[in-house]
């Protein structure tokens, strides 16, 4: 992890092209800027791990980190996987408490660094800041919820079949395209599933006509059959022949 200078004015510019402050007002922007800084984080490498303070909000200018949770069997539970003008660590960070899970780069990240004083006295006076703030902290309940709906207590076919169609653009789309963010391990893991019980359930629905896979990219067919899996009475994976 290397310190990466840039002026404050330079940071402000970065920060009005995120759109996570876009609509903020300059006067904020240079106020956060003076208590920012930039780092780069190579892949693999850890930005922070679960218990360390909590005293900035990480804010990713390029590149994907993922927060993730160490389990008792070596394994991970991946929570989220956060992309370009995203920030993670938020509500740490607001309650004052250590980091409640690990952060590592999962590519080549540049990431900015935003000091907490100064990012809860700027909410206080702009309250475009605070509905960001707000907004996030709502986005990451909600995606929270999400994955708890897709891994428990479902088959892995209904958690895969709830996985995409969360990705449906629109609720009438017969099809649509699903680009994973990230590998199909890390999907895996998300879903609390091996990444061979994945593989398989790709195929599962693949033979009967829901799916395409093309690498990373998931071509939806038919939305209405990963409806129908998507139901109480589905079959586990390891009941679907192969």
């Amino acid at each position: 992890m290397n310190a990466f200078p840039l002026s404050p004015s330079q940071i402000s510019a970065i920060l009005s092209r995120l759109g996570y402050f876009r609509n903020l007002q300059k006067t904020t922007l240079r106020k956060l800027a003076i208590g920012a800084r930039q780092i780069t984080v190579r892949r693999g490498e850890m930005v922070f791990s679960k218990g360390d303070h909590a005293p900035e909000l990480h804010v990713v200018v390029s590149g994907q980190v993922k927060l993730f949770l160490s389990q008792a069997n070596k394994t991970e539970k991946v929570v989220a996987h956060v992309g370009h003008g995203e920030s993670f660590g938020i509500a740490s960070l607001l309650l004052d408490l250590p980091h409640a899970a690990n952060a590592v780069a999962n590519s080549d990240s540049h990431l900015l660094l935003i000091d907490r004083n100064t990012l809860i006295s700027q909410s206080r006076q702009d309250a475009t800041l605070a509905e960001c703030l707000m907004t996030d902290l709502s986005r990451r309940v909600i995606d929270l919820m999400r994955d708890m709906e897709s891994c428990t207590p479902r088959s892995s076919l209904q958690r895969v079949s709830c996985f995409l169609l969360q990705h449906r653009p629109e609720a009438h789309l017969g099809s649509f395209d699903v680009l994973l963010a990230t590998t199909k391990r890390d999907v895996a893991a998300k879903l609390n599933l091996s990444q061979e019980t994945l593989s398989r359930t790709f195929q599962f629905l693949s033979r009967e006509g829901a799916i395409e896979v093309q690498g990373r990219m998931i071509r939806v067919l038919n939305s209405q059959k990963l409806v129908d899996f998507n139901t109480l009475h589905c079959p586990p994976i390891n009941d679907i022949p192969e």
